[in-house]
Formats: C-alpha cells, sequence, structure tokens
C-alpha cells in the first residue's frame, strides 16, 4: 500500500507565508509568532512521540523538553505503534492490525512520504535502513523480511526457520520466534528473538525455550552468528552504551512476567569486542524487586529503569550500572491506581522523560539527571494524546 507524496507546488507555501506574515504585522503578534506556530515543527532538542488513544488511532507528536513545549504537528498513525529516527527519517512502526511501516520527513512537517504494507497479521516490531534496504522485525513470522527503500516492495528475507522453538508444554512448538528490537553496529544486524511458548496451557506466553541474539550480515542478508541470552524474554529496546571501556550492547529481559512474574531476569550486556555477554547483570530483577520493562543508562555510575512488580506497582528506579545497586526511587504508583508508566527516554542533554498513561492527565514527566535528578514538572506535559513511545530525533552512531 505504497503511497506517493502530494506534491502542491512550492507557489501555495509562499502564498501562504506572505498572507500569515501579513496577518502578523498587523495584529503585531509576540512569540511565539502565528508564523511559528504553524511552521515550526520541532527544535534541535525536541524527541519524537508516539501517542493513542488505545482504540481508534494515535498521533507522532515532538516535544520539546526544555520548555515542556509540544509542537503543532500532529501526524495520523496507528494506536499501537513504535518510531525510531535513522538516515534523517522518522520511521513509525504501525503494529498489530495494520502491520505497515510509515515514513515521516522532518523537513516538511514530518509529513507521511511513504507507507507500505509487510503482510497482514504480520506484526512489525522494528525497522534498520542499510543502503538501498529496509531490514524488519515481524513477531508473527519466521524470518526477518527485507524491503526496497525507493518501491517499499519485499525484495528478499533472512530466514529464521531453523530457530523456531522446539518444545512446548502442550506438545505442539509454534512457528514463530517473536522478532523484537534491533540494532546496528557496522554491516551488522543484532535482532532479538524471544522464542516464546504461544501454545503453553496458560495462554501468557512463557518463555519456555532459550532466547537468541542474531547476528545479520546486512550485505550478505545472510545470518553470520547466533548468540544464546543467559536470560530469557528480551523486551526493551537495544542501546549502544560506552561502559566499562569500551561499547557494549544492552537490554532487558523479562523472564516470566505479568501474570506469570517471577525474579528471573535483568538488565544485561552484550561485549562488541568478543562477542560475548557481560558476566554480571547490570540491575537484577531480585533487586529492582520486579520485572524491569524498560531503561536507560547514562554512564556506569547511573542508570534508570521502569520496573513493574508481582502487586503491579510501578516504579521509576535509579541504579549503578557498575555495582548492580539500587540507588533511589523517583516515582511510584501504586497497583490499584489505573496508571501506567509507557516510554522513557534520557536526552543527550541529560533530561530523563518518562511517559505517564493517566488517562485523565496523561504526559510526560521531565528529570534533570544533571542536578541530582529533581522532577522539573510535577504535572505531566501534554502530548495531546497518552504517550506510548519516546525517542531522540536523531541519527545513531
Amino acid at each position: 500500500m505504497d503511497t506517493i507524496p502530494t506534491n502542491k507546488g512550492p507557489h501555495w507555501i509562499l502564498l501562504l507565508s506572505m498572507f500569515l506574515v501579513f496577518q502578523c504585522s498587523q495584529l503585531e503578534i509576540k512569540k511565539p509568532s502565528l508564523f511559528q506556530f504553524l511552521f515550526l515543527s520541532a527544535s534541535p532538542t525536541s524527541v519524537g512521540v508516539v501517542t493513542s488513544d488505545f482504540a481508534s488511532g494515535g498521533r507522532f507528536k515532538t516535544f520539546e523538553p526544555n520548555s515542556f513545549t509540544a509542537f503543532p504537528t500532529s501526524i495520523p498513525i496507528h494506536s499501537d505503534a513504535v518510531g525510531r529516527y535513522s538516515n534523517d527519517r522518522v520511521f513509525i512502526v504501525n503494529r498489530l492490525n495494520r502491520d505497515s511501516i510509515q515514513v515521516l520527513n522532518p523537513q516538511f512537517g514530518f509529513l507521511t512520504e511513504q507507507e507500505f504494507s509487510v503482510g497482514q497479521g504480520k506484526n512489525p516490531q522494528d525497522i534498520a535502513v542499510w543502503n538501498d534496504k529496509y531490514f524488519i522485525s515481524l513477531y508473527n513470522a519466521d524470518e526477518l523480511v527485507i524491503y526496497s527503500r525507493s518501491s517499499g516492495i519485499k525484495i528478499g528475507a533472512v530466514s529464521f526457520s531453523s530457530l523456531r522453538e522446539t518444545f512446548s508444554t502442550s506438545g505442539i512448538p509454534d512457528s514463530s520466534v517473536e522478532s523484537s528490537y534491533m540494532i546496528q553496529d557496522g554491516s551488522s544486524l543484532f535482532v532479538l528473538l524471544q522464542r516464546l511458548d504461544r501454545n503453553d496451557a496458560s495462554g501468557y506466553l512463557p518463555p519456555n525455550s532459550d532466547s537468541y541474539l542474531v547476528e545479520v550480515d546486512m550485505d550478505l542478508n545472510q545470518i553470520r552468528n547466533i548468540y544464546t541470552l543467559p536470560y530469557r524474554n528480551p523486551s526493551s529496546k537495544i542501546q549502544k552504551v560506552f561502559l566499562f571501556g569500551e561499547p557494549h550492547l544492552v537490554f532487558s529481559c523479562v523472564g516470566r512476567v505479568g501474570f506469570i512474574s517471577q525474579i528471573d531476569a535483568g538488565i544485561i550486556a552484550f561485549r562488541l569486542s568478543t562477542r560475548q555477554f557481560h558476566p554480571n547483570r547490570l540491575y537484577e530483577e531480585s533487586v529492582a524487586g520486579g520485572d524491569i520493562l524498560s531503561f536507560q543508562i547514562k554512564n556506569e555510575d547511573f542508570g534508570y529503569a521502569s520496573v513493574l512488580d508481582a502487586g503491579f506497582n510501578k516504579t521509576i528506579q535509579v541504579f549503578r550500572p557498575r555495582t548492580g545497586e539500587k540507588l533511589a526511587t523517583l516515582l511510584q504508583i501504586p497497583g490499584n491506581i489505573g496508571i501506567s508508566l509507557s516510554g522513557m527516554l534520557l536526552t543527550s542533554e541529560g533530561k530523563l522523560l518518562v511517559g505517564s498513561t493517566d488517562f485523565t492527565r496523561p504526559g510526560i514527566y521531565v528529570y534533570d539527571t544533571n542536578i541530582g535528578n529533581v522532577l522539573l514538572n510535577p504535572i505531566p506535559s501534554s502530548v495531546e494524546l497518552t504517550p506510548f513511545d519516546i525517542f531522540q530525533l536523531q541519527n545513531l552512531p
């Protein structure tokens, strides 16, 4: 379902600009001017926010954490989506029931310049861009699909069929490998495979098989290596972090989570130079007291984790990756209150953003990690709908 960007020509922009400038001069509009309000869609320090009403649809917004400002740009997206910034574009991964990739152009107010389907029911999870190819992970499949950047047409795939789980408590293993988040390092693409048991009698998709980190050669479109995770069910985005003197891939494994929660995993690090996992967890569930759903790491001394315990209490905790110790709790929401935490980002300026899904007052909390993790806005800043995913509008190294 490729879309072609609408081209109305430059003349309408010129005419509208001249009209707005005339109106602004007549009305003596001060900061921000009407012209700025209509055309400014982001600042150099703004971030991207995927928001949702968890029903009919969502919106892509841009948010400036220094001024707590949500810009007027509001791009319609799916109600279940995540975002990524790469190659000077915003990629919206519209997940189950829309099953598409939506490409937004920041140079033109984040308008949608391309959208294509990855197949009904495939449930895409993440996207990586390499030369003229898109690599897309699918939750409901046993392959990593490859699409043309120019046409949005499938041009190949990397088969994961040999990595299907071979055990199920029901005796009937399923055919999906639950590919989730990915990250690039040179020509290597690292893909997380959860390998959950969809046919388990509990109905909660437990991790009855080992989970994998698969390294894919993006030039040759084939598997380069497979690494068995020391803990199961990776659930967070992968971060590339400089730790212990060199770069590591860091992500959180939750093991058994939610209604079948157990203290059985934590945040782990994968050393790129040796292709080996760090012997110690950076933060253990036993220390956090629950499942670590998402996290951000500032350096070896400060990390931030969103934790859900067995009583469905939600907390934002500060921990020390170097030693694995808990340092503080920034935010705590009791399990009997209908508020969840979704979306977390530590900006390059040191602002920690946490999304609150309070349906009466949804928004983003902003903490300043440079001055003792101070909460700057006791009332979360609105981004129109409920924030679901927050990400930098910068190309990752």
